[in-house]
């Protein structure tokens, strides 16, 4: 796992847990905004203050995902998804190929005020509402799974949080952190995207394809006025 990115005009140098280094020209950070924000990753020379405090201006969403795994078929055929409205939790998916195998595995989703409701309950009690909810949408009471588990992005060390969420005065913050710094440095991520695309997975793959391109301009541009001779710092001494 990286721990440290140097960057300066000689390119960028990886360093991972492990001792390993991995030299670039480039490099795309597409960090979760809660390791970005929690240090996750070292960066030498540190980002600009701007884009710190844009970090910082940034909150995070909270989020828990609940997942059932039953052993037979819950949803009726060519039914993957469920809308049900009045009830603690209304919307839920299902596995496309579990009910060919004998199983399926349905995931609810919380946000917001549900989801810090559900994580105020011990695990067992807040699967056990969600359960409820579901044998009540469905008109299944003795619906049973044989698998259960809640999961708060929080908790988990690569992600640190889920969706970004823009507070007051913090409309400028996802342009500010997709800037490329130094022709070196590439940003991408839901956190980067454009507002109306934040906090989505279609932001977060539109993100990525941006910074690809800017990878791509930023190349062609150097390689037509390259500035021959920069090196990357010896062992030791500072990369910048």
């Amino acid at each position: 796992m990286v721990e440290r990115l140097e960057w300066g005009p000689w390119g960028v140098r990886a360093l991972t847990t492990d001792g390993r280094v991995y030299p670039a020209d480039r490099a795309v950070v597409a960090l979760p905004l809660g390791v970005l924000k929690a240090g996750g990753v070292r960066f030498v020379p540190e980002l600009p203050e701007e884009k710190q405090q844009a970090m910082q201006r940034l909150g995070l969403t909270d989020a828990v995902k609940l997942f059932f795994r039953f052993d037979q078929p819950v949803f009726p055929p060519g039914i993957v998804e469920l809308y049900a409205p009045g009830t603690s939790l209304e919307e839920w998916w299902g596995n496309p190929l579990g009910p060919s195998r004998g199983i399926e595995v349905l995931t609810a989703l919380a946000t917001g005020e549900r989801a810090r409701a559900l994580l105020a309950l011990p695990e067992e009690r807040a699967l056990r509402e969600a359960l409820q909810a579901l044998r009540q949408a469905l008109g299944q009471p003795s619906l049973t799974p044989s698998r259960a588990r809640l999961v708060h992005w929080r908790d988990d060390p690569y992600t640190l949080g889920a969706y970004s969420m823009a507070r007051v005065g913090a409309s400028e913050a996802r342009r500010v952190l997709a800037e490329p710094l130094g022709n070196r440095l590439f940003f991408a991520g839901e956190h980067t995207a454009p507002n109306a695309w934040a906090a989505t997975v279609h932001g977060a793959y539109a993100s990525g394809r941006r910074a690809a391109q800017e990878v791509i301009r930023s190349t062609y541009l150097e390689a037509t006025h390259r500035p021959w001779g920069l090196k990357p710092p010896q062992e030791g001494q500072p990369a910048a």
